[in-house]
């Protein structure tokens, strides 16, 4: 925007203007000219006038700009730093001048500081880190994404809220970064926790990092299982190898010998095949590719799951149409995984298994719930080799909790609060 600038007539202008009749007057007097007391009288009156009138254009003049300069001043408070002024000549010219620069820098300070913030945004928004902004009342003001996948909120519900009810309270009084368990959507931790004191429009805020310490650590101990799996898969096979083929060697020569020694070699073929089927299934879990996803209708795959159990009662609660954008054929497993277990627990009561989903902002979530006598080992639930069942491998949930943060989402197991069995929740995120 632009405004005029001093007008045509400056101030030495109006002045001259105003102060000719006297001067004309005084040149007449000097010139000794004969005029009439009456006219030289009346004359002089009208110069006075004259000279007065002047004098309050030029007042008015300097208060209309002086108005402009606290309206031009009230642009710059309100954010407006388009406004320009043509530049005349003189010091008001040298004020307008200034005044030009002074908008152009400001103008200038704006668009870095909001490309700054736009780029900030989308800085936050690709980080996988959880990073909240409280401010001086500890209330929340500023979030990523992934803090709402943390807490389990969506933006709208999370504008505004209060530490406190959020349970952060506690982080926000703590200086150093530490560890903590906390019980949120997205998992139990532990959580690696920062915070950081810093000043926004010149009021203190904080800002809390949080980092889920136990992927990284599970992706650790991935790695250690998989080079584990190589070395005895490597070893036992080589030595399974010839096992088998000795086995049976000498199960044939022992067909019409004694019938002992022939069980025994049944036996060793019978457990050299079961061990290394057991070894194939975790070497599968070793080479588990990234996943290649596809929107599936979750109804209709979940019913298809639900068929393929017939040991329980495996009942579908859900009828809302919904869409998981997932690799089939892993997903399928994972939750093939889930419902297996849920199921075996439910053998031991005689209860049955349930299964449910529903939308949860931006999230959808798949509950799996079992009647059996629930969770006693919580803490070994996903370490691989480890069961409870007779004859199980322990790669089950192992396998499912792989798949599914694979694809960005997490499994949990919990035991219920309502009665006895267990539930497990799997939270996708929903396809945008």
């Amino acid at each position: 925007m632009r405004l005029g600038g001093s007008g045509p007539w400056s101030d030495a202008g109006l002045v001259t203007v105003a102060v000719l009749p006297m001067l004309a007057l005084l040149l007449m007097r000097i010139a000794a000219a004969r005029i009439p007391i009456v006219a030289y009288r009346l004359w002089f009156a009208m110069a006075l006038l004259w000279f007065v009138a002047g004098l309050v254009l030029v007042a008015r003049f300097r208060t209309r700009q002086l108005r402009l300069v606290a309206s031009l001043l009230q642009g710059l408070r309100e954010g407006d730093y388009g406004l320009r002024i043509r530049v005349g000549g003189g010091p008001v010219g040298e004020v307008w001048r200034e005044f030009n620069a002074l908008a152009a820098r400001l103008g200038g300070e704006q668009r870095h500081g909001l490309e700054t913030d736009a780029l900030l945004a989308q800085l936050l928004a690709s980080l996988e880190l959880a990073v909240l902004i409280v401010d001086e009342q500890d209330r929340l003001v500023e979030f990523n994404p992934a803090a709402e996948a943390l807490l389990g909120e969506t933006a709208a519900g999370l504008a505004g809220r209060a530490a406190a009810d959020l349970g952060l309270s506690d982080w926000l009084q703590r200086g150093a970064p530490f560890i903590d368990r906390r019980d949120f959507l997205a998992g139990e931790g532990p959580w690696e926790v920062r915070r950081v004191m810093f000043r926004r429009h010149g009021r203190p805020h904080r800002l809390l990092v949080v980092t889920d310490v136990s992927r990284a650590l599970r992706e650790e101990e991935r790695h250690a299982w998989r080079r584990l799996i190589r070395v005895l898969g490597h070893e036992i096979n080589n030595s399974l190898g010839s096992i088998q083929s000795t086995a049976g060697l000498l199960r044939e020569r022992a067909a019409e010998g004694d019938p002992t020694l022939k069980e025994g070699m049944e036996l060793i073929e019978r457990r050299s095949r079961t061990l290394g089927g057991f070894i194939r299934r975790y070497a599968e879990l070793a080479r588990l590719p990234p996943p290649n996803p596809e929107v599936l209708d979750l109804s209709g795959l979940v019913r298809h799951i639900a068929t393929l159990e017939d040991r329980v009662a495996v009942t579908v609660e859900s009828d809302s149409p919904a869409n998981a954008y997932v690799d089939r054929t892993q997903f399928e497993q994972a939750l093939i995984n889930v419902v297996r277990n849920a199921a075996e627990a439910a053998l031991e009561t005689g209860g049955d298994v349930r299964i449910r989903w529903r939308e949860d902002g931006r999230y959808l979530l798949i509950e799996v719930e079992d009647d059996g006598p629930g969770l006693a080992y919580t803490e070994n639930l996903f370490v691989p080799f480890f069961t409870t069942k007779p004859g199980g491998s322990g790669i089950g949930l192992v396998l499912a909790r792989q798949i599914i943060e694979a694809h960005g989402g997490s499994l949990r197991l919990a035991n219920r609060q309502d009665s006895p069995g267990a539930r497990a929740v799997i939270r996708l995120a929903k396809k945008e």
